[in-house]
């Protein structure tokens, strides 16, 4: 039997990797009252990455957390357009059907939701001890028995648990589920830029497109398409353009490889004048470019004290934004499972807990991601229901299913206890 003093202290966690799903991690358990230190490879002198989707399923997860999109710039989705061709496909204003949700459908830059998570898991305000960010430490090996971690240098840190949270390129993984399951190119890739406001609103041939604040366009192609949003409180457009990867010979995993404007101007020499306008305004020290990746299911996502979250987990294709969504999903999953009372004894069993919560959902959101990214003209592409995908990702509230999911666990095994699980410290 444990002592008073075991079952009642902190626990110390030691998360790998300080993207947005590892620090949404930190700031959830750092408000559980527990002891957090994040290992990142990079310096983080500069986070990637462009726009972010901040759909309502996650959006409710930041708010819990006190973190509020519109306080760093982001702005609602009001509604969407789509050509297919020249030709328009649709135009739909979604501020109505958008309104059921509890939190709206938020478009923010990706560097802002990371400086602002940061900043809230490692400032010494707010709620518990503030996490730790240890960066330019690249862990090289970690013992899922002992929960321990060992740094490129030799050092190394022990803890209750680790939560694997690097990413694609996944250290973590390899040792959760072994070498053989890794990360292959879909056979896309995606140009990123953004080109600012006034520049498309000054040009005749693009100023309609900046006359209506929060709408997404997309223009679909055969077997390419361009995507456009706002962000930054509609001041910057931020582009995505999908297309075969030998059109832009892209390789590796990297955010940062460039591209020429000739390169992007050919793959999209087809689509109508508008979009060539707006690809002539492309700033080349901007634009960048890469691969696609995609990953089989893997057969676990916990052993012993190592858990895995976010693209560690299950690598996300761009086609619904869901990707960062789903790794702040888990991040909720993880910290909501661990109260202030979890005990270190308690640890394997709440991450095969987590597991069970998690895998599931996050295999489904997969997989209509993959049904959404299908070519236009794929044979095999079928029909089907865009308000039933949005509704399956976008009602969702993960710390309240963990919560009812850890309460019903608890009670089965201890019935008559009554146990009941505290929530996190949150603004209202």
């Amino acid at each position: 039997m444990e002592n008073t003093s075991e079952q009642h202290r902190s626990l110390q966690v030691l998360i790998v990797g300080a993207g947005i799903g590892g620090l949404t991690a930190a700031l959830g358990l750092r408000q559980q009252g527990h002891h957090v230190t994040l290992f990142e490879r990079s310096r983080l002198a500069r986070e990637t990455g462009a726009a972010i989707h901040l759909a309502p399923n996650c959006h409710n997860v930041l708010r819990r957390l006190g973190v509020f999109p519109e306080t760093f710039g982001a702005n609602p989705v009001n509604g969407i357009t789509e050509y297919e061709g020249t030709a328009l496909k649709f135009d739909l204003d979604l501020r109505k059907p958008l309104s059921v949700w509890k939190n709206p459908w938020m478009l923010s830059h990706r560097v802002a939701l990371h400086e602002d998570l940061k900043r809230q898991a490692t400032s010494p305000d707010g709620a518990g001890v503030p996490a730790v960010l240890k960066t330019s430490s690249p862990v090289t090996a970690v013992d899922p028995d002992t929960a321990t971690v060992t740094l490129e240098d030799g050092s190394s840190f022990s803890g209750d648990l680790v939560l694997g949270a690097d990413g694609v390129s996944s250290v973590t993984r390899k040792i959760v589920a072994g070498p053989e399951i890794t990360p292959f190119g879909s056979g896309k890739s995606a140009f990123r830029f953004m080109i600012p406001f006034p520049q498309i609103r000054e040009n005749p041939v693009t100023a309609q497109l900046a006359g209506r604040q929060g709408y997404m366009t997309m223009w679909m192609g055969d077997d390419r398409r361009l995507i456009m949003y706002p962000c930054n409180d509609n001041t910057v457009m931020n582009f995505v353009g999908i297309h075969p990867s030998e059109l832009s010979a892209s390789k590796g995993e990297g955010w940062d490889r460039g591209v020429s404007k000739e390169v992007l101007l050919d793959v999209y020499s087809t689509f109508d004048e508008t979009v060539r306008a707006l690809l002539e305004m492309v700033d080349i020290s901007e634009l960048k470019v890469w691969t696609l990746l995609d990953m089989d299911k893997i057969p676990r996502w916990h052993t012993g004290r190592l858990a895995l979250l976010g693209d560690a987990a299950h690598p996300f294709l761009p086609y619904q934004g869901q990707g960062g969504g789903i790794a702040i999903e888990d991040a909720a999953c993880v910290a909501a499972l661990l109260p202030r009372d979890t005990t270190p004894a308690e640890i394997p069993e709440r991450l095969a807990l987590y597991e069970s919560i998690r895998g599931e959902r996050a295999h489904k959101v997969q997989a209509l991601t993959r049904l959404a990214g299908m070519d236009m003209n794929d044979p095999n592409r079928g029909t089907f229901n865009v308000m039933e995908f949005m509704h399956y990702n976008f009602a969702h509230d993960e710390w309240q299913n963990t919560t009812e999911k850890l309460n019903s666990h608890l009670q089965s095994r201890e019935p008559t206890s009554g146990s009941t699980l505290p929530t996190a410290v949150s603004a209202s």
